[in-house]
Parts: C-alpha cells; structure tokens; sequence
C-alpha cells in the first residue's frame, strides 16, 4: 500500500510559501496542490478578505472539503498544502485532522526566510500597502499595515514555531526560498 504524503508550508506572510510552491508544483507535476490564497481567489475574487468575516471560514471549510475528499479517496498522493498554520496548537489540529483525512505522513516545510526579505516580500503583495499611503490610495481595496508589520509579524511567527519539531510533525525541512529549490520525495 502506497502512503499518502501531505507538504505542509508553514511561514508567515511574505516568506515565500506560495511561490516556492509554484516553483516546486512545476518542477515535481505530480504533485496535487491545494492552496488557500487560490480557493479565496476563486471563491471571492482576492485573498485580500475580513479576517473576522465569512470568508476565511469559508475558505477553512473548502480546504477542508478537498483535503477529506483527496486523502480519503487516493493512495500513493503527494500533496502540498499552502495555507497559514498559525501557532503550534493549530498545526496539531491540522495534523490531527490530515491524518483522520488518510494521511499517512505529514511534512512541515518550515520557511527560515531572512527578515530582510521578508520585509521585502511583504511589500511586494497585491491588495497590501503602507498606513502611511492610505489617504493617496484610499477606495483602491487595499489592507494597510504599519511600517513595522512585516519585522512584528516574523517576530511573531517564530516565537509561535519555536517548537514545531514537537508539533507531531514525521519530519520538519527547514526552507530558504532563496535556495536551491528541494526535491520532495
């Protein structure tokens, strides 16, 4: 019996998560993505949502639907999953709900991704844009952040992943998305 495998990228924004998982889908094409900034796109037409309105939800219960259905119904997937994992307590539910799902094995790609570019990255997002520019750019559908957001938001991150080797994860492959891309076995 084949096992099925789950990839899960964990970091926070702006480090590198879906386009590693671009470059990694073209490089290994037998790998299934699901990916929840593609299912906020196809269900509201941006990633840039509420975060205490319907959609995440939404999108959360969507996610959910297509990991039950292709776990439960394959042997031998290879699956990438790019979403935000949160702290330590929400990457053991997921796992916990991955494996209840047919999931034989679940990878953390953790993303070790320097605060440089981070902040970088962050910037360079749709729908994302500085407090500074609101009155410039207002009506334009955009998130505004502090200046601070993205050094506050990786702080934040790795304060919550500092003990992600004890998550419950098989295996945890720390990333550079500024490397050499991976082969995924």
């Amino acid at each position: 019996m084949e096992n099925n495998v789950v990839y899960l990228l964990v970091g926070q924004r702006g480090s590198g998560k879906s386009q590693y998982c671009e470059r990694l889908s073209k490089a290994q094409p037998e790998f299934s993505v699901i990916s929840r900034d593609e299912i906020l796109i196809r269900l509201f037409g941006s990633t840039d949502t509420d975060p205490h309105g319907g959609e995440q939800h939404m999108a959360r219960c969507t996610m959910g639907r297509l990991l039950r259905r292709k776990l439960s119904t394959k042997r031998g997937l290879a699956l990438i999953l790019d979403a935000w994992t949160g702290g330590s307590r929400e990457r053991q539910m997921l796992i916990e709900n991955l494996r209840g799902y047919g999931a034989d094995r679940i990878v953390a790609l953790y993303f070790i991704t320097s605060l440089e570019t981070v902040n970088a990255w962050f910037w360079k997002k749709p729908g994302i844009a500085k407090f500074k520019e609101m009155a410039a750019r207002r009506g334009q559908g955009l998130s505004f952040f502090s200046e601070d957001a993205p050094a506050h938001d990786y702080e934040l991150f790795h304060r919550h992943a500092r003990d992600i080797d004890e998550d419950g994860f098989d295996e945890v492959i720390r990333i550079d998305p500024e490397k050499e891309l991976i082969t995924l076995a």
